[in-house]
C-alpha cells in the first residue's frame, strides 16, 4: 500500500510538471521577456532564439510546445521565419505572433501570414488607445487578469490588423482596433501587443501575455511528448506496486531551465 501511495504521488507530481509547456521565444529584439515569462510559472522552460541573426530550423522549434514570435528589428529572414512557424503549427505546436510581427517593415511574413494561420493580418499602422476590452470575457486568456489594470507600451508603429476569416476576435483596444485573436484552427494567436521587457509595460500586462502564449490552460501536450491516458497511468501504478520501487523513486524535476539557442 505504501508503494502504491508513494508511486501515485510521484506520478501526479510528474504529470503536473509535464502539463507545463516549454516555451520558445523567437525575437528580433535585444530584450525578450525571458524573466517575465519564467516568473509567470506557466512554463516548464523558456528558451530564446535571436531572429536578428538567424532563423530557427523546424527541428529546433519542435523541441517546444508553444512559440512566441515577435520583432523590434527586421528579422534576418522574415519569409523563412514565417514558413518555419507555419510548419510548426502544421506539426501541432501553438504559435503566437506579436507586435511588430504584423507591422511593416518589421513584419514576420511567409506562410504564417497566409489563410488559416495568423488571425491578425498585416495592414496599416498607427497608434492604439492603450486600453484593452475583452470581446470574449470568459476566454481562459483573461483568467486572473484585470484588464483595466493592464498598462502596455504602444506607439504609432503598432498594426491596425485585419481579422482573418473564421478567426475569433478576443480583445480590441476599445476604439475599434483588433488586439488579440485566435485562428479557426485554435493553434495560432495574433497578439497586437509588444512583449519586449524594457518598455515600461506592467506586471499585469505580462500576466496577460503569459496567459495568451500558454493559452492559460497549463496543459499543451506536444506530438512528441503526449500526456499518458488514464489507462496508461493505471498500468504504471500497477507496475510500481508489483515491483515495489515506488518508495525509492527519486522526485522528477526539469533540468532544461532557461536557455538561449544559437542561430543556425
Amino acid at each position: 500500500m505504501r508503494a502504491i501511495t508513494l508511486g501515485g504521488a510521484l506520478l501526479f507530481t510528474a504529470a503536473a510538471a509535464q502539463a507545463l509547456p516549454d516555451l520558445l521565444i523567437v525575437a528580433a529584439d535585444s530584450n525578450p521577456p525571458t524573466a517575465e515569462m519564467t516568473a509567470s510559472g506557466k512554463f516548464a522552460s523558456v528558451a530564446v532564439f535571436d531572429a536578428r541573426s538567424g532563423t530557427p530550423t523546424l527541428p529546433q522549434v519542435l523541441q517546444y510546445d508553444v512559440i512566441l514570435a515577435y520583432s523590434n528589428s527586421i528579422p534576418l529572414d522574415p519569409i523563412g521565419l514565417g514558413d518555419v512557424l507555419a510548419d510548426a503549427v502544421d506539426a501541432g505546436r501553438i504559435v503566437t505572433v506579436a507586435t511588430y510581427g504584423m507591422s511593416q517593415p518589421w513584419a514576420i511574413t511567409g506562410r504564417v501570414q497566409t489563410a488559416g494561420y495568423n488571425p491578425l493580418g498585416i495592414a496599416t499602422t498607427g497608434d492604439v488607445s492603450g486600453s484593452l476590452t475583452a470581446v470574449v470575457p470568459a476566454d481562459p486568456i483573461f483568467r486572473g487578469v484585470t484588464l483595466s489594470a493592464v498598462s502596455y507600451f504602444h506607439n504609432s508603429n503598432f498594426a491596425h490588423p485585419t481579422l482573418a476569416p473564421g478567426a475569433t476576435l478576443l480583445a480590441t483596444d476599445g476604439a475599434g482596433i483588433n488586439m488579440i485573436a485566435r485562428s479557426a484552427s485554435r493553434r495560432v494567436q495574433g497578439m497586437n501587443l509588444f512583449p519586449g521587457s524594457n518598455v515600461g509595460s506592467n506586471a499585469e500586462f505580462f500576466e496577460l501575455v503569459a496567459n495568451i502564449v500558454s493559452r492559460s490552460s497549463g496543459a499543451v501536450p506536444s506530438a512528441s511528448n503526449p500526456i499518458p491516458t488514464l489507462s496508461e497511468w493505471s498500468l504504471i501504478l500497477m507496475a510500481l506496486s508489483v515491483v515495489g520501487i515506488a518508495a525509492c523513486t527519486p522526485r522528477l524535476r526539469s533540468t532544461r531551465g532557461t536557455e538561449r539557442l544559437t542561430p543556425a
